[in-house]
């Protein structure tokens, strides 16, 4: 990792600093943010896991991590959180690595292949970006072409009540996308297909998480 620019080569989690906080913070997600989840038999224990979910508040990722245990999470962060180094030496060990949101940010997704390809587990938006309404918007084609590897199993999840200060939060996780029939024509249009299923999964579990309805 670059000490100047916050930049990183590899992603990371230690696993003695995500322990903790995951200790300190289950408290935090039970009492404070009321955090209940439905789903969590669909989590596959092992192999490369690709989890998808809409994006509605700054809290989402420790929350979803939460949702997703046993499983650790590796995800993309805005650039602008690596900015302060206290904020950067912790977020960079546990699991955030930086993406460039105002355009294609190749390195960010190497990053994310890579994640991958070790077999560890993924949390993307495929939105992109935070919902202000709540209400869900179109999937970035990126998120879809990572889904199309036959090896990385896709497992939507919703959450709903984060973008509450208190609550109550509801994480529902679906059981894992079959894409297996998505193996021929132009990767770019299988992507757009694979990403499409995913929003359409993820507007289903929303709406049972308590969500708006998908129009």
């Amino acid at each position: 990792m670059s000490t100047e620019t916050g930049a990183q080569d590899r992603a990371y989690i230690n696993p003695v600093l995500y322990g903790i906080s995951y200790v300190v913070c289950r408290p935090l997600f039970r009492i404070a943010f009321r955090m209940s989840r439905g789903g969590a038999e669909h989590i596959p224990r092992t192999g490369p896991v690709l989890f998808v979910s809409n994006h509605i508040s700054g809290a989402d990722p420790p929350l979803l991590g939460g949702g997703a245990l046993p499983r650790r999470l590796h995800f993309m962060a805005k650039k602008e959180l690596f900015a302060n180094p206290l904020a950067r030496w912790f977020i960079s060990r546990t699991g955030a690595f930086p993406v460039d949101r105002g355009g294609a940010d190749r390195n960010a997704i190497r990053m994310a292949k890579d994640v991958l390809t070790r077999g560890d587990a993924l949390l993307m938006f495929p939105e992109g970006t935070r919902s202000e309404d709540g209400r869900l918007g179109p999937a970035w084609p990126g998120a879809g072409s990572l889904a199309l590897d036959p090896e990385v199993r896709v497992v939507p999840m919703a959450i709903w009540g984060s973008q509450r200060r208190w609550g109550p939060v509801r994480i529902e996780i679906g059981s894992p996308l079959d894409l297996s029939d998505l193996t021929e024509g132009p990767r770019s249009e299988r992507a757009r297909v694979a990403a499409d299923r995913m929003m359409a999964a993820i507007a289903e579990l929303l709406e049972r998480a308590g969500g708006p309805v998908r129009a």
